[in-house]
């Protein structure tokens, strides 16, 4: 699918509407800390499981076929567990693991693997714990992927799904993430970059750029030759990058068609503005103009491999 063909609208003409209803030099100008991603998902669990995923899963869906499906947020889930099944690994973590819905099924099929899971949330975490029961090799706690409370060397393998890119510090997280992880380990990023900086496009794609990330809870997405740079400088070696942005084009055609009718419909979306939360709703802006900025280039949603170098 050609992802700029989703739209049936032009980029000025999704602007001018999202203007309409939201604050957009407000949201352009937030800072995004960890308060304001803790707060993001408290404002937005419940948006997720109504409008995203009924089991949990906080990530894009991978669709290969010609439609969107619900078996597509299973596609990160199936990456991550043949490059696992490929190293023959016995520690991993999962950094930001949301409710649990990558490492339970990851535990469900290799359970020769011990699994751990942190995340920022403690409500991510109480129902990360609950999606444990009935397996002896998954277990989840609290924790900041930018300070990790586990020594030296520990894990065979760290993941991370769409989760590095909301790090207030991101050289301190992969810095941390190397320290964990033992010489020769690999870790497992999938997540949206950046291709190039900010002033390299033009002004409405420029400002959409800047609404996708504020309103995901992302200050800004790292331009991915840079931020691999800055993983080899602390010790960390690309092995492998995929561009799977072909494969998001459904689930952004899926984002484009709510978020359509939340602003194609004034009265209904002043009335959603009073009763959600804010956070909730500027999801909309996001879903609104993906298409543009992955369609144009200017997002791209890739899968990494990195190894520790010895």
């Amino acid at each position: 699918m050609n992802i700029l063909s989703i739209p049936d609208l032009s980029l000025s003409k999704c602007l001018e509407l999202v203007d309409k209803h939201f604050d957009c030099q407000a949201i352009v100008e937030s800072l995004i800390d960890t308060d304001s991603v803790i707060d993001y998902y408290r404002q937005s669990d419940r948006g997720y499981r109504l409008f995203h995923s009924k089991d949990g899963a906080m990530h894009v869906a991978l669709n290969r076929d010609e439609a969107f499906t619900t078996e597509g947020y299973m596609g990160q889930v199936d990456l991550i567990s043949q490059r696992l099944e490929d190293l023959n690994v016995q520690q991993v973590l999962e950094v930001g693991c949301g409710g649990g819905f990558n490492a339970k099924h990851l535990a469900e099929r290799l359970k020769d693997c011990c699994f751990t899971g942190i995340d920022l949330s403690e409500s991510h975490i109480r129902s990360a714990c609950k999606e444990r029961k009935g397996f002896s090799n998954l277990s989840f706690a609290v924790g900041d992927y930018q300070d990790l409370q586990y020594e030296d060397n520990s894990y065979d393998t760290v993941f991370a799904v769409e989760c590095l890119c909301q790090a207030s510090n991101v050289r301190q997280a992969l810095e941390e993430i190397c320290r964990v992880l033992r010489p020769g380990g690999r870790l497992l990023v999938i997540d949206c970059f950046r291709s190039a900086p900010l002033d390299a496009y033009e002004d409405d794609l420029r400002r959409a750029i800047q609404l996708v990330e504020k309103t995901m809870a992302v200050d800004s997405f790292a331009v991915l030759e840079e931020w691999l740079s800055m993983a080899d400088s602390i010790g960390l070696e690309i092995q492998e990058q995929t561009d799977l942005s072909a494969e998001i084009s459904h689930n952004l055609e899926r984002f484009y068609s709510l978020s359509r009718r939340f602003f194609k419909m004034p009265r209904a979306a002043r009335a959603f503005l009073k009763a959600f939360p804010p956070r909730l709703l500027q999801n909309s802006i996001s879903g609104f103009l993906m298409p543009f900025t992955v369609g144009n280039g200017a997002h791209q949603y890739f899968m990494l491999e990195l190894a520790k170098k010895s």
